[in-house]
């Protein structure tokens, strides 16, 4: 279903966003995207109150004259629901919720809507379900009004819908049968990852929205969804990436991350985020015309390191660069639409992945068949030249390990030798 399709069949929730700056901060870049976050959860921002305190009210979250404020903005404007773009106890919503009237959705219960509303195959619609259970199970004693909610709107899709009776012993027993199913998921997952081990894996990470997937399309020629908003891609999508010369490796994309991702997301998503965990170069990728593009990339960087992808190592990939005009210095700057600089990504990737293997200068001084048939079919071949004598020089790196290319070298009395570079 098209994003315009959803906001025919769904109406709009007029909504007010509520910002807080702590010891005077405040980023405007922080309000752009919570009101596309609302949008895309299928509301529309009606107006924006902003607060700066020096720490959180421990009633309230913005302290009862603001609260107060509040409602007599939504009373004013009808409007019955209010987004903190922060997280809220259950105690503070409760509050919240009698002060003003309204339904209070905080930003991880905001993120889990989006999240449920863009859920597509099976293992992404459990996964999502796991993660509203696993976030709302320590606040059911608080939360039974907000379980209550009925209709249509931000907030009302997934668990806080369908389990209107639940107490925690059946909630426990739903997440148990979750993590069953998706257990047997991922086994399936696992083995088809297996069959590919042999495979160089380069996976897409990056901000939610900054064009991975269209990276993925415009190289692979693939078919991913894309669409201009936050969170479209919630399932791994790998196809094979033929590089310049010789070879080819697995190019995955998975989905996007965001400041202050829950952590429930990241733990139900665990199997989808294997993928990155298990790859061996990470493209991250970065909309280049963004203004807040460096505190994205911080983002990212940390969101790696929060599920031990740190270590990995990664190209940074400037995306979108049709559109803007001032481009950063490092990294690759490239464009989907156009073309531009994806050959250039290529023979970067292309580069790195030769580094990574280990080289041997062939000679076959008597032509063999059947060694160098094997040769061309578990090697990546760089180069081969006929000698005067008859004989076969090949320049190779096994991609399986060197045993047996030197076994069967070496048995067909042939000569190998290591190379430590490339020629």
């Amino acid at each position: 279903m098209t994003a315009q399709e959803r906001s025919n069949a769904d109406p709009i929730e007029s909504v007010i966003l509520v910002t807080v700056g702590f010891r005077g901060r405040e980023n405007p870049g922080h309000d752009a995207e919570m009101v596309s976050l609302i949008d895309t959860a299928g509301g529309r921002v009606h107006s924006i109150i902003h607060q700066n305190l020096v720490k959180p009210d421990p009633g309230s979250f913005v302290g009862r004259g603001k609260a107060l404020e509040i409602a007599g903005n939504a009373e004013s404007s009808c409007v019955s629901t209010v987004v903190f773009d922060h997280n809220l106890t259950p105690g503070q919503v409760a509050r919240l919720e009698r002060i003003t009237n309204c339904k209070v959705i905080d930003r991880t219960e905001l993120i889990l809507a989006i999240f449920a509303r863009n859920a597509r195959t099976v293992q992404a619609r459990l996964q999502i379900e796991l993660a509203q259970l696993r976030y709302t199970l320590p606040r059911l004693s608080g939360m039974w009004h907000h379980f209550s909610r009925l209709g249509a709107g931000i907030g009302t899709r997934g668990p806080g819908e369908t389990q209107l009776e639940v107490d925690r012993r059946r909630a426990r027993t739903r997440i148990a049968g979750l993590e069953s199913r998706l257990a047997s998921l991922e086994t399936g997952a696992r083995l088809r990852r297996s069959a590919r081990a042999d495979m160089f894996k380069v996976s897409l990470v990056g901000y939610t929205n900054a064009g991975k997937s269209s990276l993925l399309n415009a190289l692979c020629g693939a078919s991913a969804l894309v669409e201009n908003r936050l969170f479209a891609t919630l399932d791994t999508t790998s196809r094979r990436l033929p590089l310049p010369g010789s070879g080819s490796v697995l190019l995955s994309d998975t989905v996007g991350f965001i400041d202050r991702l829950p952590e429930t997301l990241m733990t139900s998503f665990r199997s989808t985020l294997d993928v990155v965990r298990e790859a061996d170069l990470l493209l991250m990728v970065a909309d280049g015309g963004c203004p807040e593009r460096e505190e994205r990339l911080a983002v990212v960087t940390g969101t790696l390191e929060r599920i031990g992808a740190g270590e990995i190592p990664r190209i940074t990939v400037w995306s979108k660069c049709d559109l803007w005009a001032h481009r950063p210095v490092s990294g690759v700057s490239v464009s989907s639409v156009t073309g531009e600089g994806l050959g250039e990504l290529l023979e970067k990737v292309s580069s790195f992945w030769k580094n990574t293997l280990d080289w041997y200068s062939v000679s076959l001084d008597i032509p063999n068949g059947g060694v160098e048939n094997w040769i061309r079919k578990n090697c990546l071949v760089e180069s081969t030249v006929r000698t005067d004598s008859g004989g076969l020089l090949i320049y190779c790196a096994p991609l399986r390990g060197s045993g047996e290319l030197i076994s069967r070298v070496e048995s067909s009395a042939g000569n190998i030798l290591a190379v430590t570079e490339r020629p």
